[in-house]
């Protein structure tokens, strides 16, 4: 087998490693300050080393895994500092986002962000009190995702997606906090609204409210552990 193709099924396999390491770490399957042992993985995954360190570092540049010398990878820890450290660059994130999104977003922007809210609301609506699941985490992030699809610098928008992951990682901290489906539906519809009224101020300030929300709400849990 040629150089190439060893090259080729190499990234193969790290991207599918990635991913799903990715989903973990966000999801919360592994826990923060979880060592991610190269030897575990490559018995997880049934890969070698190589494609197992190349998606670790992936990760790591995305800020989901943490690397220091001799001591390997790590899950990052949660931590006070960290939590407004990521919260403050996400408002400075999001208002350059909305900004450009209200700016730009045409119609087929308009009816795909109303589309995704559509899903969201018909998925709260069945849900009694447990609602925080996967499927649930899928549908919020593509309302979230639909604001900004297509219209915002792509840079711009990997970057809101990776710190969007990021903040996930809080959220999952404290699920046991839940709040009610139709708060949750009332949130998300102010957002819809402010955005679909193209008031580039009054969407901002609605977004950085949201915001505040996962700030608030992991402070509180940060300072029961």
């Amino acid at each position: 087998m040629s150089d190439k193709s060893d090259n080729q099924i190499s990234s193969t396999y790290s991207d599918a490693v990635f991913e799903h390491l990715r989903s973990d770490i966000v999801g919360g399957v592994y826990a923060p300050n979880t060592k991610l042992a190269m030897k575990a993985l490559s018995e997880r995954f049934a890969v070698g080393s190589s494609p197992i360190r190349e998606a670790l570092h992936r990760l790591a540049g995305e800020g989901l895994v943490d690397f220091v010398g001799q001591r390997g990878f790590r899950v990052p820890p949660l931590s006070l500092a960290d939590l407004n450290d990521l919260t403050d660059l996400r408002l400075l994130l999001e208002a350059a986002a909305v900004k450009q999104a209200l700016t730009h977003g045409d119609d087929v922007w308009e009816a795909g962000l109303v589309a995704a809210f559509h899903q969201l609301a018909l998925f709260l609506k069945k849900q009694d009190t447990s609602y925080n699941t996967p499927a649930y985490e899928r549908i919020h992030r593509q309302f979230h995702v639909a604001m900004y699809s297509g219209v915002v610098a792509p840079r711009l928008q990997a970057l809101h997606s990776h710190l969007y992951d990021q903040a996930h990682r809080y959220r999952q901290a404290f699920t046991h906090d839940e709040v009610p489906p139709a708060k949750v539906l009332a949130e998300h519809k102010k957002l819809l609204t402010v955005f679909l009224s193209r008031d580039v101020d009054a969407a901002t300030a609605q977004m950085c409210k949201h915001l505040e929300l996962t700030r608030t709400a992991a402070k509180q849990h940060l300072k029961k552990l």
